[in-house]
């Protein structure tokens, strides 16, 4: 008799996801313009008003610090008067409204992967974002796109802190060898793989298709991109 051949394994195609950072990957650096009108609503010019911003943004990201106390330290270190209640509803919407300036290129390429999920292809993003911004991103239609969003001030801590990266793996319920992190910065990439996470270093969008077509999602519906 012959040798029985054995039956092709069923069942649901596992899961892998890819996962975004949104600063500097998503959307660009402020451009001049942007720039220039956050820093004239605190009555600075650019040069003197990312210094000033910089200082306390992880914390704000991480949701240790509220707004208010955010733009009284930047305020403050300008040696300007800090916002009344009104200003300071002025002041988040614009920080916000700078940060989204998008690459086209990005979303585009989110749409791509989006359409592979019935392949075993999800999309999650990680992002260090102060709550207003975390609540203005999920309102966005491209945010659609990602199964999961995970948002620094929703836990009180932000990238690197490893413990970040291990609530992903959580959320997804997913091992750390399941998971593609794409980011901008060293130190965020540094601690994703410490835990064993595959990353790749944003550069662009031309750039990031390449390094994605050798990872383990994209191999396994290799032609699909």
């Amino acid at each position: 008799m012959p040798t029985p051949t054995a039956p092709t394994p069923t069942g649901p195609t596992p899961t892998e996801w890819i996962v975004f950072d949104f600063g500097g990957v998503i959307c660009v650096p402020p451009p001049d313009p942007a720039s220039e009108a956050l820093a004239a609503a605190v009555g600075a010019t650019p040069a003197e008003f990312w210094p000033a911003y910089w200082p306390d943004r992880l914390a704000y990201d991480a949701g240790t610090t509220d707004a208010a106390a955010f733009w009284h330290g930047v305020c403050a270190r300008l040696g300007r008067p800090g916002p009344d209640p009104d200003r300071l509803e002025l002041l988040v919407a614009g920080d916000i409204a700078v940060w989204m300036h998008l690459k086209q290129d990005t979303l585009d390429l989110l749409a791509e992967l989006a359409a592979l999920a019935d392949r075993g292809v999800a999309l999650a993003l990680l992002s260090n974002a102060p709550v207003e911004m975390a609540r203005h991103i999920e309102r966005q239609d491209w945010a659609r796109l990602f199964r999961h969003r995970v948002f620094s001030a929703d836990l009180g801590l932000a990238k690197p802190d490893p413990r970040i990266y291990r609530h992903l793996c959580e959320r997804l319920d997913a091992r750390p060898s399941e998971l593609v992190f794409i980011d901008d910065r060293k130190e965020n990439l540094d601690a994703a793989r410490a835990l064993g996470i595959e990353s790749i270093h944003y550069t662009d969008t031309p750039t990031l298709r390449v390094d994605l077509a050798g990872t383990r999602p994209l191999t396994r519906v290799s032609g699909s991109m």
